[in-house]
């Protein structure tokens, strides 16, 4: 019984080989498709949005214990650095020419 078990599965495999070669192709794509997706609505992020939410997430790790007190602050000056800067350059008005 196993046997031809075995050998009714083979046939149906070999039977089936371009279209499960096909499935397989077609879920490669797919998945890549949705990463280049989400790739490009993350791009679309605003910048300071994101360091604000770094901002967050490293707090709760330093309150966590997970990176050190020194490690925090050199984290947390560079993010608040970045801020500021993109404070400033959307403040800026546009120069006319």
């Amino acid at each position: 019984m196993p046997g031809q078990l075995n050998s009714i599965i083979t046939k149906i495999l070999s039977a089936t080989y371009w279209q499960w070669l096909v499935l397989l192709v077609g879920l490669v794509v797919l998945v890549r498709l949705v990463m280049r997706i989400r790739a490009s609505l993350r791009e679309d992020d605003d910048p300071s949005i994101v360091d604000h939410q770094m901002l967050v997430e490293i707090t709760e790790l330093q309150r966590q214990g997970e990176i050190t007190e020194g490690e925090y602050r050199s984290i947390k000056s560079r993010l608040v650095d970045r801020l500021n800067k993109n404070d400033r350059l959307s403040t800026e008005e546009p120069k006319s020419e």
